[in-house]
């Protein structure tokens, strides 16, 4: 449960962190792991776990959530029975959460909305008097609404007096809304979002890493192991090949420059970042030099990225991170990490990809998204991309090459095909 003032702080500008957080991390059967090091990334609180694997942090200070205007121009918002219509100023990720007058999360969607006026169907709920929150961007609303007939909306303003009175009546702390990693020499840094709702008795189990590999500039990456194959667990993000020249840098543009033009006709081979924790998008010039892994590793080809889909579905893995034994194609949710990725909702009020369930192989995938053709970046949330070292001439697409990627709403890694000019992560495999 969601109390009101979990509501109202975040409209206010900050949550209270008051609840401790605690848990055990074992290896990925049942023995405990001790002397792992856990952290939160936002609140900064750190704990080293016992002999039997347990650890608390103890949580009392403000988490400050990003800066944003309150209410917007060009953000607004109305109901009418179960349909929502919305009005964004520019194309953004819309995230929509109903709460009952308790604070009671009853629903939760994301959806990907253009400029303009956009409406959205809420699952059905019975009649009654319902709490919206919507978040586009920077741009918060918060609002109640009937859920029967054409409801008038009140808009809740974080300098409306009763708004303040509210807040202030409440007794119960805010959620917590936060990033745990756990790491330790010889297993895979462990990276999973907490909320207020599971602050006691999580269950974190860490997988064994395959070693380490050092690329060009120095910067290490972990890796790990299916089959007779071993893949970094992370994008890279290297700026030198491996000879030490240098990759152009073609950074993101705006309407003030012309780099995303540069970037969407270059031929050569370049790259960018947007986060340094999705790692750097290349273009496939730069793929196609063979020189961007260090010595021992390359940029798979597509047959290899087939040889580790057919491992995760052979042994079991499917989107639930649990081992299937019906052996489905279900497994982008085992590969996708369990951070950083747009959730959603289904009609039926059930989380559609609950990322606590997810990676259950190490594999870690981020939605870093791509940068298109016009330079400008897309589905960051949504998708991850990664090139593969084969080119699609064969398939009569001179100017294209392979690549796979996860979606957050699938469960499967499905195989496409991008532009050269394309920027999209990579991931590396060992030499055999």
């Amino acid at each position: 449960m969601i109390p009101i003032k979990a509501l109202l702080t975040g409209l206010v500008g900050v949550s209270l962190c008051m609840a401790n957080i605690g848990g055990i991390v074992t290896d990925t059967g049942s023995t405990p792991i001790s002397g792992a090091t856990v952290q939160l990334e936002k609140g900064g609180q750190t704990a080293t776990t016992g002999a039997d694997g347990s650890f608390t942090l103890v949580t009392s200070t403000a988490i400050l959530p990003g800066k944003g205007k309150l209410m917007p121009n060009g953000l607004s918002a109305g109901i009418s029975g179960n349909l929502m219509t919305l009005t964004i100023g520019e194309r953004s990720t819309v995230e929509i959460a109903t709460f009952d007058l308790n604070g009671k999360a009853l629903s939760m969607m994301r959806k990907t909305m253009d400029a303009g006026r956009n409406s959205i169907t809420l699952p059905q709920r019975s009649a009654g008097v319902y709490l919206y929150k919507v978040k586009s961007g920077n741009g918060e609303l918060l609002f109640k609404g009937n859920s029967v007939g054409g409801a008038s909306v009140s808009i809740v303003s974080s300098q409306d007096p009763a708004l303040n009175r509210l807040a202030k009546q409440a007794k119960t702390m805010a959620a917590i809304n936060d990033v745990i990693t756990v790491t330790k020499d010889g297993l895979l840094i462990y990276r999973v979002v907490v909320y207020n709702s599971d602050t006691s008795g999580i269950a974190i189990k860490m997988i064994a890493s395959a070693g380490t590999v050092t690329d060009a500039d120095g910067n290490v990456y972990q890796t790990v192991k299916f089959g007779n194959q071993v893949w970094m667990a992370e994008n890279l993000r290297v700026t030198r090949f491996n000879d030490g020249s240098a990759i152009r840098n073609i950074p993101i543009g705006d309407t003030t420059n012309n780099l995303n033009q540069i970037w969407g006709n270059l031929t050569t081979p370049g790259y960018c970042y947007y986060n340094i924790k999705f790692g750097a998008f290349y273009n496939w010039y730069a793929v196609d030099t063979k020189k961007l892994a260090p010595i021992g590793w390359h940029v798979p080809s597509d047959s290899e990225w087939t040889i580790l889909q057919t491992y995760m579905v052979l042994n079991g893995y499917n989107w639930g991170g649990i081992r299937d034994t019906s052996k489905q194609n279900r497994i982008a949710k085992s590969l996708a990490a369990k951070t950083d990725w747009v959730t959603y909702t289904e009609y039926s009020g059930t989380v559609g990809n609950d990322l606590t369930k997810n990676n259950s192989s190490g594999f870690s995938a981020l939605p870093g998204g791509y940068r298109g053709l016009d330079g400008v970046l897309r589905e960051q949330g949504n998708y991850g991309y990664w090139w593969s070292a084969t080119d699609a001439a064969a398939e009569g697409a001179p100017a294209y090459a392979w690549d796979r990627y996860l979606h957050n709403e699938d469960n499967y890694l499905s195989s496409t095909f991008d532009y050269h000019c394309s920027g999209v992560s990579v991931r590396l495999v060992k030499d055999n």
